[in-house]
Parts: C-alpha cells; structure tokens; sequence
C-alpha cells in the first residue's frame, strides 16, 4: 500500500475506534474486527502514519480549545483574586490548568516552527551529492 493509497473501510473505521475508545479490545469491538487483526494493522506502516496523523488532529483541536479557553481562564483567576468571583479552590485549579496546557501547546508550536526553519536551512547548506559547505 502506497502514502498516497487510502486505506479500506475496516481500517479506516480501526483508527476511528482507537482514537475513541478506552482499550484496544473496546477498540476492535466497535470497529467490528478481531484484537489480533487491530494489533497486527497498528505495525502496518501506512496504518500507523494514518493513526498518527489523525491523533495529530485531534491534538490540534484540542490545543484550540485550551487557547479559547485561556483568556477565560485568565479572567476568572484575576475575578477571583479582585473579589469579584466567589472563591473556589476548584475553578482556580482548572484555571490554573487551562493557562498551563495552552501554554505548554504554544511553546511547543513555537519550538515545532523553529525546528521546521532549522532542518530547512540546514538542507540548503547540503551541496548535491550530499557534501556540505565548510
């Protein structure tokens, strides 16, 4: 099976199942095939690229969330230190969580962007061959 190539209905509904259930046999119960054929398809190279791309976009997505959520956990924090929002040990540890993983996301975008810059400079400086400039 080529990049390019889809994969079958059965797979495609496997990584649905992975990324939604709990265990790997609640995983193939719902995507109606065998423990054995779910674990033998995660080796499968265009299985794992395919799960890891999804994954990737459910990261993503959930990375937004946290950044909505950021300025309104920022504003409960400040209401709650103001006065203004009754206290609650609670809120502000979830605040406190939503400002950490949004952080955490962003640094990672910004390290993720500077790698990406890094490698393509790096390739630049490769002659064809694959020698270097000194």
């Amino acid at each position: 099976m080529t990049p390019q190539t889809p994969l079958s209905k059965p797979k495609s509904r496997a990584i649905d199942a992975i990324l939604s259930c709990d265990t790997r046999e609640a995983a193939a119960s719902a995507a109606r095939v065998s423990v054995r054929s779910l674990t033998r398809w995660v080796g499968e190279a265009a299985f794992a690229n395919e799960l890891s791309r999804r994954r990737t976009r459910l990261l993503a997505e959930a990375a937004n969330v946290l950044a909505r959520g950021a300025v309104a956990a920022a504003r409960c924090l400040v209401g709650m230190a103001a006065g203004e929002i009754k206290p609650s040990s609670a809120r502000a540890a979830a605040a406190r969580s939503v400002l950490d993983f949004a952080r955490k996301t962003s640094e990672l975008d910004e390290l993720e962007l500077r790698l990406s810059e890094l490698e393509a400079a790096a390739a630049a400086q490769v002659k064809p061959y694959g020698r270097q400039y000194s």
